[in-house]
């Protein structure tokens, strides 16, 4: 947007606002500065919905999330009658401009910051984009990031000094030394320990696309030999082209990409494979993702109108400045999280080991490593990032060694630490339940797939966890063995739906077993007064790796006991209306003057589950983040003999642990069986 002598005046303010929903919060904030008379009027924003809309989907800032409070009455209101669908003003809060963006039924409000004149780079925010994130000014934005990270980052340092690893295969690149040689560039597939010893491997993080596998090119047992030979790179589609141009220009021959360095076709390769993937990445020089192609032919780079990803300036006549929105330091995340590559499943795995990533995306590149989150428009980093991904760093600790360290870096548009935690292993647990529901949200092309998508993420915990206190750390489909009573009660996100796998790969009670959005426990306080135990489990495994497929597994626990009769209910949660023994008998709930804290329910697993009645085993009490206390315990449908298939999740509210305590032990002890 341009100044607002370039904006057509309207009417005053004050007359607008006087008839106006946007009365409330025009009166409710600092007046404009009286001496200024261009702030006294609105001024025409988008002539109509369609320029609004399009607007919205170019992530303007001022137009993305929009509040429409009443879309019946979007065609006659006071900004229709003025000839624009939305119309905007300007007003100070304690001296900083804002500018308020009004539709007749809804508005919204920024705060402007003042720029230099015509900056380029100011407060660490980059207006200077070319027309293609394959640019010169884009490649030595990568490079600085690349020097710096190498030179400077002791922690990312640290990560790359370790023994050199090589995969069991890797693609080996060769590039003629000019391009009037006439030569062409060729790859073909080598062994990883014939690589010379000082050598560097890059990692490739795509999307194969959904085109028919017998059109791709993969390592097969038909192809091995063919491409064991040197052929050219412009036999393979655009996106792994690009990977290898990518990889040469930071003078990487060695590429590792996951569909011709592993047997398509042996299941046995395949399983040993996946089973070191967290190996692969994390001992790559760099990974490079290409965020943005929805297969392998959308390649890494992309076209683009820089006015369209660059910070918009906005120059005030009468205030004699250049000003910004505030909220354009947020406006990657929405970009970066709407991104392709974001939803696949594996990726959260490759995004987590690889030391460094360039993520190539739609509107402009981005950086990311163990000290530092960038992007093309914020080149010095994003203001909320820090290095640590938890709130107790090591030097908070007064020491600095391997288990106290972060398990895994933080990722971008991730959420971070919610609380700190002393204890490490809790804080490893707490990163775990993390970890699998950001990964509950995204898409296998493979459904069996599910454990195996994060199987290194797992070896990972059970290394850091031996690092703390050696033993077993047994693994049971996707929980971990000393904090299974807690975790057993993930629950799917009240008002979403999941799905349960169409062929078996995970038991019931595994989160795994589930395609939707998953809620695990994250908070272990030591309040927590445990209600069940664990008397056995067995788990059948497909091969040898515990952490990868499972056949079967049966959880045998002990613990009180109930049956519970449910009511009217709200997408996937029902209340409850009544307790009962397993006599029969109705069983009332301790009751404060106001009678429950909070309502007790039911989560079911999905809508299949919903039922008028269940079983519960209840598991165990603890306090909330509402200052009281919750008992919980899964909801049950019986199967068979003392056998019994997890449902979803039960959980009442009390004023104290005593009442807690004093509900549950109402009920008698039962040993049962879950699959």
């Amino acid at each position: 947007m341009g100044g607002i002598e370039k904006s057509k005046r309207l009417c005053l303010v004050e007359k607008h606002v006087a008839d106006s929903e946007a009365v409330y919060q025009y009166w409710h904030q600092p007046k404009h500065q009286p001496d200024l008379a261009d702030f006294w009027y609105a001024y025409g924003h988008h002539r109509d919905e369609a320029s609004f809309a399009r607007s919205t989907e170019q992530m303007c800032v001022m137009c993305s999330d929009f509040p429409f409070h009443d879309d019946e009455g979007r065609q006659v209101n006071n900004v229709r009658k003025l000839g624009f669908f939305t119309i905007f003003w300007i007003s100070y809060d304690n001296g900083r401009p804002c500018m308020t963006v009004d539709s007749g039924y809804g508005s919204k409000t920024v705060s402007l910051i003042r720029t230099r004149t015509r900056p380029i780079l100011h407060n660490a925010l980059n207006f200077a984009l070319d027309d293609s994130t394959d640019s010169q000014r884009t490649w030595s934005m990568i490079s600085s990031w690349m020097e710096n990270c190498s030179s400077y980052h002791d922690r990312c340092k640290g990560e790359s000094e370790e023994v050199k690893y090589r995969p069991s295969r890797l693609l080996e690149a060769h590039y003629p030394e000019s391009l009037d040689s006439g030569n062409v560039p060729t790859f073909r597939l080598v062994k990883g320990d014939r690589c010379p010893q000082n050598s560097f491997y890059v990692t490739l993080s795509y999307r194969w696309g959904n085109k028919p596998l017998e059109n791709t090119i993969r390592l097969l047992k038909s192809t091995s030999s063919w491409l064991e030979e040197l052929n050219p790179i412009a036999q393979l589609p655009k996106t792994l082209r690009d990977a290898m141009r990518i990889a040469h220009r930071f003078g990487v021959q060695y590429l590792w990409i996951d569909r011709l360095c592993i047997y398509q076709d042996s299941p046995e390769d395949w399983r040993r494979e996946a089973g070191s993937m967290q190996d692969v990445y994390r001992n790559g020089s760099f990974c490079i993702s290409a965020l943005s192609a929805e297969d392998d032919e959308g390649g890494c780079f992309s076209s683009r109108d820089p006015s369209l990803v660059a910070p918009t300036a906005i120059y005030l006549q009468a205030d004699g400045g250049t000003f910004r929105a505030d909220l354009e330091d947020s406006a990657w995340f929405t970009t970066f999280r709407n991104e392709p590559l974001t939803q696949r499943a594996w990726v959260l795995q490759e995004r987590l080991m690889a030391p460094r990533t360039i993520y190539f995306g739609h509107r402009q590149v981005f950086w990311e490593c163990l000290e530092l989150h960038a992007c093309e428009t914020h080149p010095e980093g994003f203001g909320e990032f820090h290095p640590a991904n938890d709130s107790l760093s090591t030097e908070q600790h007064g020491m600095c060694n391997e288990v106290d360290t972060p398990l895994w870096k933080q990722l971008i548009a991730t959420p971070s630490a919610p609380r700190p935690i002393k204890d490490p292993q809790l804080r490893i647990y707490r990163d775990w339940s993390t970890i699998v529901g950001l990964y509950s949200t995204t898409e296998l092309t493979i459904p069996s797939d599910k454990l195996v998508a994060v199987s290194g993420l797992a070896k990972d915990v059970r290394k850091k966890l031996q690092g703390l206190r050696p033993g077993k750390h047994r693994y049971l489909a996707g929980l971990w063995e000393d904090v299974l009573i807690e975790t057993l009660l993930w629950y799917v996100r009240i008002g979403s739906n999941a799905e349960r796998a169409a062929s078996y790969r995970a038991p019931s009670w595994s989160w795994a077993s589930l395609d939707g959005d998953i809620i695990m426990p994250e908070w272990f306080p030591k309040e927590t007064f445990i209600l069940s135990s664990v008397l056995s489990f067995e788990i059948e495994l497909v091969g040898e790796d515990d952490t990868g497929e499972v056949k079967s597994g049966v959880l045998t626990l002990y613990g009180p006991a109930c049956r519970v009769e449910l009511g009217v209910f709200s997408s996937n949660q029902h209340w409850v209306k009544a307790f009962q023994d397993l006599d029969g008998n109705l069983i009332e709930a301790r009751k404060t003057k106001e009678g429950w804290q909070t309502e007790p329910s039911v989560v079911f697993d999905t809508t299949d589950d919903s039922r008028d009645d269940i079983f519960c085993l209840w598991l165990m009490a603890q306090p909330s983040v509402l200052r009281d206390w919750q008992a919980s315990g899964l909801a049950l449908q019986c199967v068979g003999d003392n056998m019994f298939r997890r449902v979803g999740t039960v959980a009442t509210s009390h004023t104290n642990q005593v009442e807690a305590k004093n509900f549950v032990e109402t009920f008698a002890q039962r040993k049962i069986k879950v699959i």
